[in-house]
């Protein structure tokens, strides 16, 4: 297949580590993943490329059919575009999570059927783009009562005791938040790495997207707990 020609080809690129690579790459992701993984990522290629500029976008979106402003993005779901190349970095999951004082006050939920009762912290669904984390996909009929678009507010409406939180569980394992109905409620998505066609070849474009690959990697077990 064409990707996977391409494939050998920039692997082999990016195998030459070159030591003075300079420019510009600029990279889109989600807010959560974005800020935890991509940010340690770009600057450990900083460290090795001193002249190397790399920009950082976080906003939890699709994109475009003839996409532009990046020249590699992370997303949420499988992007659907001839424009890219693609291919899959990782799954993650999120759960449900509570406050310590919340679950004093409210009391914690056993069941599904008993979470109906409390009130959820999640995306604004009018606002959201994507499709994988439109929550009546996961829980269905339930509609939360604080909504934010970016889930580090999200993390700290759930630390503050405002809901139950749908969180990613890279964000919550690092709080003292409590995880609910982990047997019930798994929600696993994909993590999708895209590179626009014509920056695929390009040696600093290639070195980022080898340090996201190592850092997924090494990372795996905050990305997919037991």
């Amino acid at each position: 297949m064409i990707e996977e020609a391409i494939d050998r080809v920039v692997d082999t690129v990016a195998g030459q580590d070159p030591p003075s690579l300079h420019g510009t790459v600029r990279v889109s992701a989600p807010d959560g993943f974005g800020t935890v993984f991509a940010t340690p990522a770009l600057v450990r290629v900083r460290r090795r490329h001193p002249r190397l500029q790399v920009e950082l976008i976080t906003a939890t979106r699709q994109l475009a059919l003839r996409p532009s402003g990046f020249d590699l993005a992370l997303v949420i779901g499988v992007p659907a575009s001839s424009h890219l190349v693609t291919e899959h970095l990782t799954d993650y999951t999120l759960g449900l999570y509570a406050s310590d004082d919340y679950l004093t006050r409210y009391g914690r939920p056993e069941t599904v059927a008993e979470l109906r009762e409390h009130p959820l912290i999640f995306y604004i669904e009018s606002m959201l783009q994507v499709g994988d984390l439109d929550i009546e996909r996961h829980l269905p009929g339930m509609t939360p009562s604080f909504s934010s678009t970016n889930v580090f507010a999200q993390l700290e409406a759930t630390q503050q005791g405002a809901a139950i939180g749908v969180l990613p569980a890279f964000l919550a394992q690092r709080t003292r938040l409590r995880r609910l109905l982990a047997d019930e409620i798994d929600i696993r998505l994909p993590i999708t790495l895209a590179v626009r066609r014509e920056a695929v070849t390009h040696p600093a474009v290639r070195a980022v997207w080898t340090a996201l690959r190592h850092q997924v990697t090494e990372r795996a077990d905050e990305l997919l707990p037991e």
